[in-house]
C-alpha cells in the first residue's frame, strides 16, 4: 500500500491497505500467448546478443511469432517470404537467424501453409491466422509445450500483474508468487528491457510497467508535481477533443511528459523537414477487448490518426481539409488521390500495413497512389480511427479526471511496439526507404526482388 493525496492505492487492481493479492505464476494459454507478444516488445530495447536473454528464448520466439501472424493476418498469400523477412526484422525486430524458427512456429499452429524450392527454403505461405483470442491460446499452448524455463514463467507473470496497475516494490515478490531472489534478478531485466521501471514514494518503492495504462497515481504525482493539476488536466482535456494532437514540448509540457513516461501512446511522422513529429493519442472510450487482446488492430488505428493528421496540418505544398474526409475516402474508393508528399506523410501507414503505394496513374504522373491492403483487420483500423476523431471527451464540466477512467490500466507492452514515441537504445542500420519500398511490393505480389 501507498499514499497519494491523502487516500490508499492500489484500489483498482484489488490490493486493499494492508492486503497483498496472491497470484501465482499460472496462467491461461491465451494470457501467456498475449504476455509473450508483450514481453517480445519490451525486450527490443536490449542487445539482442546479451546473455540475459537466452533464459527466455522460448518466450522471445513466441513473442515474435505473434507479431508476424498479426503482421499477415488477413493477407491470405504472402509469394515472397524474403521479402516478409526483411519487414519482420525491420518492424518488428524478429532475429534474422530466427525468421525461420518463427515460420515453424506458425505452421505447427496451422496458421500458415509454407511453400519450399527444391532446396527446401521457404520461397512464399498462405496464412489463415484466427482471430485474435484463438491466436493467442494457440500460441500460448506451444508455448508451454516447449518447456519454458521458471524463469520465463516468472516474467510472464509479472508483465501480467503489471498490466493491471502497480504494485509496492516490497510487495511484488509475495504478489507473483516467487521468492524476493527471484524477483531481485528479474527487477533489474525488467527495468533494463522497459518492461517495468520503479519509482520511489515516500511510503516506499512501487514498481509499475510504463505501458499499462495512462494514470497511475504514482506517475499522476510526479506529474502533478512539475505541472500542477490545472496544467494537467487542461492539457488532457486538449487532448481528448483533438485526438492526434501534435505534441510541443513549449505548448504541451505534460502531455510531452507523459508520452516520455510511456503512458500516452504517441506515433510519430516525419515532417517536410525531414524531423519526426509525435500525435498524442487517448483511446480512453474504446472496447477493453481492443486494448488488451487486440492491440494490433489498435496499433493501426492509432497510426492512421498520427498520419491524417500530419496530412491536415504538415502537408507540405499543400494540406488535407480533414482527416475523417481522407479516411472515408480509403474505405470508399480504396485509395488516395496522389500528392507529393504521399510517401512521406504515409509511410506509418504502409509500414503498419494498411496500405501500399501504387504507381501514380495520371498522365506523366510520379508521385505514389496511397491504397488500401483490403484486410477487414485495416478496415476495422480506419473505422476505429474515425470514431476516435469525430468524438471527444470533453473534461472540463467538474475538472477532475472521473473515477471510471482510472480502470484503463489493462494495456500492455506491446500497445506502444509500432508507434515508436522514443528512440530505440540501439541503433539499426536502416534500409533506404525506396529500396525498403520494394520489399512491402514483393509481399504484396505486386513484384519481386
Amino acid at each position: 500500500m501507498w499514499r497519494f493525496g491523502g487516500r490508499l492505492f492500489w484500489r483498482s487492481s484489488g490490493l486493499a491497505a494492508g492486503h497483498v493479492e496472491p497470484m501465482g505464476c499460472a496462467m491461461d494459454r491465451y494470457v501467456e500467448g498475449l504476455r509473450c507478444q508483450d514481453v517480445h516488445a519490451g525486450l527490443r530495447a536490449i542487445d539482442p546478443n546479451s546473455a540475459a536473454l537466452v533464459s527466455l528464448k522460448h518466450t522471445r520466439l513466441v513473442g515474435m511469432a505473434a507479431d508476424v501472424a498479426s503482421l499477415i493476418r488477413g493477407r491470405d498469400l504472402i509469394p515472397d517470404a524474403g521479402a516478409l523477412e526483411a519487414v519482420a526484422v525491420s518492424e518488428l525486430d524478429v532475429a534474422p537467424h530466427a525468421f525461420d524458427q518463427v515460420l515453424q512456429l506458425l505452421e505447427e499452429a496451422d496458421f500458415v501453409q509454407l511453400t519450399r524450392d527444391g532446396r527446401g527454403q521457404v520461397t512464399g505461405l498462405t496464412e489463415t491466422v484466427p482471430v485474435y483470442h484463438n491466436l493467442y491460446e494457440e500460441l500460448g499452448r506451444l508455448w508451454r509445450e516447449r518447456g519454458p524455463r521458471e524463469f520465463e514463467e516468472q516474467v510472464l507473470a509479472v508483465v501480467d500483474r503489471l498490466a493491471r496497475g502497480p504494485v509496492p516494490l516490497e510487495a511484488l515478490a509475495d504478489t507473483v508468487g516467487i521468492t524476493q531472489a527471484e524477483a531481485g534478478r528479474l527487477i533489474p531485466l525488467g527495468r533494463d528491457s522497459g518492461l517495468l521501471r520503479t519509482v520511489s514514494t515516500i511510503d516506499g518503492g512501487i514498481v509499475y510497467s510504463p505501458f499499462t495504462g495512462f494514470e497511475h497515481p504514482d506517475v499522476l504525482e510526479v506529474l502533478l508535481t512539475e505541472h500542477g493539476p490545472d496544467r494537467m488536466l487542461e492539457e488532457f482535456d486538449a487532448l481528448k477533443r483533438h485526438q492526434g494532437l501534435a505534441i510541443d514540448a513549449a505548448r504541451f509540457p505534460m502531455i510531452a511528459d507523459a508520452v516520455a513516461r510511456g503512458l500516452v501512446p504517441a506515433p510519430t511522422v516525419e515532417l517536410p523537414d525531414a524531423s519526426m513529429q509525435a500525435f498524442a493519442t487517448l483511446p480512453y472510450s474504446l472496447d477493453r477487448e481492443l486494448l488488451v487482446g487486440r492491440k494490433p488492430v489498435l496499433d493501426k488505428a492509432l497510426a492512421v490518426i498520427a498520419c491524417v493528421r500530419c496530412a491536415e496540418t504538415f502537408g507540405g505544398f499543400s494540406n488535407a481539409s480533414a482527416g475523417v474526409h481522407l479516411i472515408n475516402t480509403l474505405l470508399k474508393d480504396g485509395s488516395l488521390n496522389p500528392h507529393s508528399s504521399s510517401e512521406r506523410q504515409y509511410r506509418l501507414m504502409r509500414n503498419r500495413g494498411i496500405l501500399f503505394f501504387a504507381p501514380d496513374d495520371r498522365p506523366g504522373g510520379s508521385w505514389v497512389r496511397p491504397t488500401l491492403v483490403e484486410t477487414a483487420d485495416n478496415r476495422e483500423a480506419l473505422m476505429i480511427a474515425r470514431d476516435m476523431l469525430r468524438i471527444g471527451e470533453p473534461m472540463a464540466a467538474g475538472r477532475q479526471l472521473p473515477e471510471a477512467k482510472r480502470d484503463l490500466l489493462g494495456l500492455d507492452a506491446k500497445y506502444l511496439q509500432p508507434l515508436q514515441t522514443a528512440a530505440r537504445s540501439r541503433d539499426q542500420v536502416r534500409i533506404p526507404d525506396r529500396e525498403y519500398g520494394k520489399f512491402f511490393e514483393a509481399i504484396m505480389g505486386r513484384g519481386s526482388l
